[in-house]
């Protein structure tokens, strides 16, 4: 996993392409000229690429795809696109970014006989927007692959239509092909109708269910997904319809010899390495997500089992009680007795990057229970992995909230809010079930400023945060009753 943690070839890295072919996963990523933080310079990004044949080891190549120069379709940066293998070569389909062309964004290809050498094609670009259609400006991330029930290659394009309210013009555009070089319009294949540009969009199949999933930097910015029973749609929202958390983001995935499904995606920086600084474009690469599909069409995810199975090496910890009642049993088990007031406390260790794994029992829930990380004594200043039990659902909140100015100035017991920016301070939720006495398992890697949390084989949130806190991590319930059992606290790498 560390290899994997350093692929990021430079200062930050940006959206993933994964390709597998051959019993060989690809990596290819947009790149970030080092150093650069501020806009058009950060975008003007090269395609690196790295393969590994089990997820964990990988070996960086040569650079695939290098932006164009003068009047070329990319001389501005090479964007998104997708990597296949047909026609008897390997295809890399890409954003071809020109601030100074007629089209700023346009879809350009590549060629190569061995999937490490490349050469752009010199009809470049081969698709335009449709300017009496789509925003020339937004035109963007080609997703290209082989419909096996039209025996065609399919390729999806992000776009904008001119004929929808300026907020809600986000679209997926169809384009179809023989041979991979003859592109036919066919279309909007997804048009909401409440974003503003559906981001490295893909479309699979998984049993008889297709699934279409795209992110999203508008309205609670995610990588989600929609189903269908044809890839035509009509494409239907899910209850769980993100694949990780606000910051899980441009996600995109391959289907491996094994039938797996397994997302790739990064999580942004922040300016100053500072959890008040803006948002970047481009960051670290996350740890990749696994998603199966369930009974009732929504897609479980979880980490692929080669991030877990080599993790053994316990980390010593006590545990701290701040507030409320507890019993500890044995070495790895303590319950929280906290019924109508709260309870918390922490686990003490001096690592900055560790693993933690626990199964939650809730007893006796009126109110919330849950994980304090990178918390100050009070709990005050933290990020909590919330269950709410009277809202079925599990968030991950950046406290301390806001208040309004006139409490900020007179009360002095009330902490300057946390600022999450656009986030909000309910940074993630998704929705599920908690029962009485039904486990709930739950896996966190913390690396620093990252931090990736896996819950009950169904849903992942990621976040990032700078600050240096006095606890790595805790347990606290409000008005609860709950065993934090099987703790255990480990090295990775």
């Amino acid at each position: 996993m560390e290899i994997f943690r350093k692929m990021s070839f430079a200062d930050s890295t940006g959206d993933a392409i994964p390709f597998y072919h051959d019993g060989v996963y690809h990596i290819f990523s947009l790149t970030p000229p080092v150093g650069t933080t501020v806009y058009p310079e950060r975008l003007r990004t090269t395609w690196s690429h790295a393969v590994s044949k089990d997820l964990i080891h990988w070996e960086e190549l040569p650079t695939a795809i290098y932006p164009g120069e003068g009047k070329e379709p990319d001389a501005s940066g090479v964007w998104t696109g997708s990597v296949l293998y047909g026609e008897g070569k390997y295809h890399a389909f890409y954003t071809g970014y020109s601030i100074q062309a007629e089209y700023q964004q346009t879809i350009c290809h590549a060629y190569s006989e061995d999937g490490i050498n490349w050469k752009k094609d010199t009809g470049n670009p081969v698709i335009k927007p449709l300017i009496d259609l789509y925003e020339q400006q937004d035109f963007r991330d080609p997703y290209v692959f082989f419909n096996e029930d039209e025996k065609k290659y399919w390729m999806l394009v992000s776009a904008r239509r001119l004929d929808m309210p300026v907020t809600r013009r986000g679209c997926i555009v169809l384009y179809r092909s023989t041979d991979l070089e003859s592109w036919e319009y066919y279309g909007n294949l997804y048009s909401p109708g409440h974003t503003n540009c559906p981001e490295c969009s893909e479309i699979y199949k998984m049993n008889d269910t297709w699934i279409l999933s795209y992110s999203r930097f508008s309205e609670f910015g995610n990588t989600i997904y929609r189903t269908a029973k044809s890839p035509y749609g009509p494409w239907k929202k899910m209850k769980k319809d993100g694949i990780g958390g606000r910051r899980f983001y441009a996600a995109k995935s391959l289907t491996d010899k094994n039938g797996r499904r397994i997302y790739f995606a990064w999580a942004h920086d922040r300016g100053q390495c500072s959890d008040k600084g803006e948002w970047y474009w481009g960051g670290r690469f996350c740890i990749p997500h696994e998603v199966k599909l369930s009974e009732t069409g929504d897609l479980l995810v979880d980490i692929p089992q080669e991030f877990t199975e080599g993790i053994h090496k316990n980390i010593a910890w006590n545990y701290l009680p701040v507030l409320g009642e507890y019993k500890r049993y044995g070495a790895e088990s303590i319950v929280l007795d906290a019924l109508e007031t709260t309870g918390y406390g922490f686990l003490m260790h001096d690592k900055k990057r560790f693993y933690f794994h626990a199964s939650i029992i809730p007893k006796e829930v009126n109110d919330s229970f849950g994980i304090l990380l990178k918390s100050d004594k009070e709990a005050s200043e933290c990020l909590f992995l919330e269950f709410d039990v009277a809202m079925q659902r599990v968030s991950l909140l950046s406290l301390p909230m806001g208040v309004d100015p006139f409490w900020e100035q007179s009360c002095q017991a009330v902490p300057e809010a946390s600022s999450p920016g656009p986030d909000g301070f309910r940074v993630s939720e998704k929705t599920f079930s908690i029962k009485t006495g039904a486990v709930i398992d739950v896996k966190i890697f913390v690396d620093h400023d990252m931090i990736e949390v896996f819950i009950g084989k169904e849903i992942a949130f990621t976040y990032r945060v700078y600050r240096s806190s006095e606890y790595e991590i805790g347990i606290i319930a409000q008005d609860s009753k709950v065993e934090y059992a099987n703790i255990a606290l480990c090295d990775y790498t």
